[in-house]
């Protein structure tokens, strides 16, 4: 099982959420709103690259085959039973 780090987004976005939404004009020039919408924006961004990246992207597939032989001689005819199992990883 793959584990996603969401701390770092989180933390970005609450930051760019205080910028926006509590904070004044704290550098004159500086427009904070701004800078609070581009945090809150790179953060949903990484939370999204985050999660698409730690996807299962493969597959294992297990094959078993089961061989009875239904005749009393060497020669005799063969049942084949075939089951495949696909699991995500």
């Amino acid at each position: 099982m793959r584990v996603v780090n969401i701390g770092g987004p989180i933390a970005l976005g609450v930051v760019g959420a205080i910028l926006y939404f509590a904070m004044g004009e704290v550098i004159p020039g500086l427009d904070s709103k701004m800078v609070g919408l581009i945090l809150m924006g790179a953060a949903a961004i990484w939370l999204v690259l985050g999660l698409v990246a730690n996807r299962p992207r493969s597959t294992v597939t297990t094959e078993r085959t089961n061989v009875q032989d239904t005749g009393g001689t060497r020669g005799g005819a063969q049942s084949y039973d075939r089951e495949i199992r696909q699991d995500e990883v």
